[in-house]
């Protein structure tokens, strides 16, 4: 048929597809990178008409390049004594929990059994054997090291040539279907940038209302918590995770008892209801224009096929998978076949 592609079009396609899927890890800096792109390219064209895009664009990394080296500078040293605190504490906090469950788990041996090997797993050397184990060594640091460096680079040239390469591109679909080209890309652009940048600035708010929030309750850690709790909206319900059992267990271990964490753990679910019921739909929802369930259904299927990348690019990558979407169903909608009636007219 005339409108079918050539079998060795559609093979290279599946190529194509099958490259990205067994290369999905390595290009990882690729992903940040386009990220960070949709974060700046707004800057970069409001001086591009001013000052011409190469020194837009060297302009904006520098002062993004400066952004991040102060924020390490300002960051780094608390982090890391923020690690030192806790590596310190851990040996308190061990006799701590003994203490607390040693009569419990005398009467339950299969229980005591159980935590002791939980508790061998928060020994510093432990630890460290274990990231060793599993890659987080020379090579991990090397690999580490050299995405850090690829991904300013990677970030220059889409700043630079991103028109470049979208024209190259679109240069590549048949013309006849070059207008819905065109306006899945417009779609797509706009509803990424603007759940990009809504979604950072979720990020930063529930990192201050957590901070707060764990202070006033008297957490330990709590910016630490705080900051971890923000960020990690990244991936949607995933706070519930990462900070919810942290404050738990550090709150327990300083002599908190049932009523205290209880109000915690209220306070914690009041706090993520205003993200998940004001600043997520009014920030990002209405950029992203994805359904909760649209949403659970991107973690699972992405994290499935990606893992933590997957988890962290779920929502980015569904908003792509709806306008496609609906873009078929609209042409579904309007065919023949669909509009004809019970007659047959």
């Amino acid at each position: 048929m005339a409108g079918r592609p050539p079998l060795r079009f559609l093979l290279a396609g599946v190529g194509l597809v099958l490259a990205l899927w067994f290369l999905r890890h390595a290009l990882a800096p690729f992903f940040i990178a386009l990220v960070v792109a949709y974060l700046l390219d707004p800057l970069v064209a409001r001086l591009e008409t001013r000052l011409g895009r190469p020194w837009a664009v060297a302009l904006v990394l520098f002062l993004a390049v400066g952004v991040v080296v102060a924020a390490l500078w300002l960051f780094l040293p608390w982090l890391a004594d923020q690690i030192q605190r806790f590596i310190a504490n851990l040996p308190a906090w061990q006799q701590a929990l003994s203490a607390k469950t040693g009569p419990w788990l005398a009467e339950h041996p299969w229980a005591a059994a159980k935590a002791k090997a939980a508790a061998s797993g928060l020994d510093p050397a432990a630890l460290l054997a274990g990231l060793k184990r599993t890659g987080f060594g020379l090579l991990g640091f090397v690999l580490g090291l050299l995405e850090l460096i690829l991904v300013p680079l990677i970030l220059y040239f889409l700043l630079m040539e991103g028109r470049v390469m979208l024209g190259a591109a679109e240069s590549l679909v048949p013309p006849r279907l070059r207008p819905r080209a065109d306006r899945m890309m417009s779609a797509i652009h706009a509803r990424l940038g603007g759940y990009i940048r809504g979604q950072l600035a979720v990020a930063v708010v529930m990192s201050l209302l957590q901070w707060l929030v764990f202070a006033l309750l008297g957490v330990p850690y709590a910016a630490l918590l705080g900051i971890i709790a923000g960020f990690s909206t990244f991936i949607p319900y995933s706070p519930y995770l990462t900070a919810l059992p942290p404050a738990l267990v550090l709150a327990y271990l300083e002599g908190g008892r049932g009523g205290r964490l209880l109000l915690i753990a209220l306070v914690f679910i009041a706090v993520q209801k205003v993200e998940a019921l004001y600043l997520t739909p009014v920030w990002v929802g209405r950029a992203s224009k994805l359904h909760p369930l649209e949403v659970l259904l991107a973690l699972v299927v992405f994290g499935t096929w990606f893992g933590i990348l997957g988890l962290a690019f779920a929502v980015p990558l569904m908003v792509v998978a709806k306008v496609v979407w609906e873009d078929l169903l609209a042409d579904y909608q309007t065919s023949p076949w669909f509009t004809k009636d019970a007659s047959g007219a």
